[in-house]
Formats: structure tokens, sequence, C-alpha cells
């Protein structure tokens, strides 16, 4: 997206959440025939605001901030959607700053940056496969596989699990007792001082 739009790499953050608002109104295979932001908010969403990213913005200045010689919008690029009411956030290069606005008319056929700077200016951006196994996960296999070396198996056959429902919430608790021993370890901060003290 920012590649496609022009924009510098500090506007990654907006390139961002623009993904995860369009990502949380597609479907999934895991949420079928259900779309994410349907699971959570009860509705259907409606994705015709959707607009692309980069696209040249003329953002309308009120009437009582302009007179008759200055112009009725001002030019800036689309980097997102309005994160707490409808419209879109859009980034005034003169201003140097991103607002919130729903009065802007967006023209997708133009990109923001080539019609307010010229060219486009080339960064480099870093491109990943998300669907096959990179070089960091192999190295973390590898970590993990030493670690586990280094460690020796706990058996817990002897251990006994406990179960106690709460009788106005009906939340169940699940405790494990060492053998030997009456103590119940019942959150993870307790687990890890037991561990400490037996040296597992």
């Amino acid at each position: 997206m920012l590649h496609d739009s022009g924009l510098q790499p500090k506007f990654w953050s907006e390139a961002l959440l623009t993904f995860v608002h369009a990502k949380n109104r597609c479907e999934h295979k895991l949420t079928s025939p259900l779309i994410p932001i349907e699971i959570w908010s009860g509705f259907k969403p409606s994705v015709r605001h959707f607009r692309i990213f980069g696209s040249l913005a003329y953002v309308h200045i009120p009437k009582i901030k302009q007179n008759k010689l200055q112009p009725r919008a001002k030019l800036g690029i689309l980097v997102g959607y309005s994160l707490r009411t409808k419209g879109y956030r859009v980034f005034l290069p003169n201003e140097n700053k991103a607002i919130e606005t729903i009065h802007v008319y967006i023209d997708e056929s133009k990109n923001g940056v080539r019609s307010l700077f010229g060219k486009n200016k080339q960064y480099e951006y870093a491109k990943f496969n998300l669907n096959s196994v990179n070089e960091f996960e192999d190295l973390a296999d590898s970590n993990r596989t030493k670690l586990l070396d280094k460690l020796s198996p706990l058996d817990i056959e002897d251990w006994t699990r406990k179960e106690y429902t709460k009788t106005r919430s009906k939340q169940m608790y699940v405790y494990y007792c060492p053998p030997s021993s009456k103590t119940k370890l019942k959150s993870l901060n307790e687990v890890r001082k037991y561990c400490k003290e037996n040296d597992f």
C-alpha cells in the first residue's frame, strides 16, 4: 500500500490502520459466513465507503473560513478512515498534519503524491511472503530446540487435578497439586515459584 501510494515510510501506521479496517470487513475462512466486524458489532458492515489509499482528496473549507477569492477546498492525500466518526483521514501537506473529516471529495483516478509533488519518490520497503517459512522462524525453531535439549521432561502423571465450581457465577477453577504435597498451583506465578524451588 505504501509503495503504490508513493507516501513516505513514516506513514506506515496509517497504512496499517487502513489495512486492518478493510481486513475486518472482508470474509475469512475461520469466521465464514460471518465477517469479523459483524461478529463483534452484530451488524453487517458496508464497504461502499472504501477508497484507494493515497488518492487525491479535496477537503471542504467552511464558508465562514473562506471569502470569494479563496479556494473552496484544501488539497490532501487520503491516508485512511476516521477512527471515531464516519469519514476519512486526510493528510494535508501544506499544514503537515492529518485530519478526520466527512466533508471531503476523493478522486480515486489521481494519486495524491503524484498530483501534489509531481513524480513519486521511490522508497525502499521490505517485502515478506507471509505464506512461507522465513529465516526468522527457522532461527527461532533452532533456538527452541537448543532450549528443549537443556530441559528435563516433567512427569505429571502422579499429580492431582482438582476442579472447583463457584455456585453463583458457575465458573470452573482447575488446580494441580504436586505429589506428596497439598499445595494448589492456581496461577502462573505459583507454578513458576514451585518450579524454581524444585529445580524444574
